[in-house]
């Protein structure tokens, strides 16, 4: 026959039944490298969201550059030069672009740098296209 358990035997068992303070610091620490790095995640991917949509509206501004004042439409290339803003949602957005000749005047080739800047959280940002475009010389 079994003899009942005597009572250090059941002091003692009471006394393992919570958890130490490390444990409980152990814990504390594992959760907070967690939340740390969950933190750093959706901070990075709040900035790649933040990027692609100055990418996005840079790209449709672009556009509106070539619709509002297109190259092919002037005299001379040269005169294709210029800088402006725009107007509604996109105020704080200027552009300017630049033609530059490539090579001997006789080749016609030209460089065509096309730049859209705007100021955001106090930084200048900007986003530039560069095309070479063929235009020969009037004769």
């Amino acid at each position: 026959m079994k003899s009942a358990p005597s009572f250090h035997s059941a002091a003692r068992r009471r006394s393992r039944t919570g958890l130490s303070l490390i444990e409980v610091l152990m814990a504390i620490v594992i959760l907070g490298i967690g939340l740390t790095i969950l933190i750093a995640g959706a901070s990075r991917c709040i900035a790649v969201v933040r990027k692609v949509r100055s990418l996005e509206t840079t790209r449709e501004l672009f556009g509106r550059v070539e619709v509002e004042k297109p190259i092919w439409v002037e005299e001379d290339i040269e005169d294709a030069a210029g800088s402006g803003s725009f107007s509604g949602e996109y105020s704080g957005y200027q552009w300017r672009r630049d033609v530059e000749e490539v090579g001997e005047e006789e080749d016609g080739l030209w460089l065509v740098t096309t730049t859209i800047s705007w100021s955001e959280r106090g930084q200048n940002n900007s986003e530039t296209v560069v095309t070479y475009v063929h235009w020969p010389q009037k004769n």
